[in-house]
């Protein structure tokens, strides 16, 4: 009897064991959305305005100087979020009339500071106009970083145009001009 007990005690053990380790599954659905992201903005160390000036020569028979490449102490930030084989640029335009016989050119640096990610690729010198030009391009996902000394610090100069008789179009005179700068798809 005391045989029959023991295995029945085994029996009821192995069999509590196996019940007790059987387990039961359920799941639900999560989505993760993640936007589309395309933010910019320009954020100056002092001031926003920029002042280039052409120099008179020293000596008679000469042309005017200009000045050579210029730090503005203006950054660009962006944050961007792209939809899949997808980059995005920065462009610049013109926003009224750059003085007759001078071209005016700005040039973004690579991406500095606190950013991570597909930052942009700057373009060399470009020659600025009432048409947008490319200034940044190749942006992916990414964050450049928060004011100045994040992001792409922008150059400009003046140069003389060197067409034919475009020095006889040059006046003396005070112009003002605004750059306007956009975050847009490059596909």
């Amino acid at each position: 009897m005391k045989l029959l007990d023991a295995i029945s005690c085994f029996l009821f053990l192995a069999l509590f064991s196996l019940a007790a380790g059987a387990q039961e599954s359920t799941s639900h659905n999560l989505g993760i959305d993640v936007p589309e992201v395309a933010l910019l903005a320009l954020q100056a160390e002092n001031s926003s305005d920029l002042n280039l000036h052409a120099t008179p020569p020293n000596t008679a028979g000469q042309q005017i100087k200009t000045n050579k490449e210029e730090q503005s102490g203006i950054w660009v930030n962006y944050s961007s979020i792209v939809r899949e084989n997808h980059k995005r640029k920065v462009t610049a335009t013109v926003v009224g009339e750059i003085p007759q016989g001078m071209t005016l050119k700005v040039k973004a640096s690579e991406s500095r500071g606190d950013g991570k990610g597909k930052l942009g690729e700057s373009l060399s010198w470009v020659s600025l106009r009432n048409g947008s030009v490319d200034v940044i391009s190749n942006i992916g996902s990414c964050y450049t970083g928060r004011g100045a000394q994040n992001g792409h610090l922008l150059s400009y100069k003046i140069e003389l145009d060197d067409e034919a008789d475009q020095y006889a179009k040059l006046k003396q005179s005070e112009t003002s001009l605004q750059i306007l700068y956009t975050l847009t798809d490059d596909n």
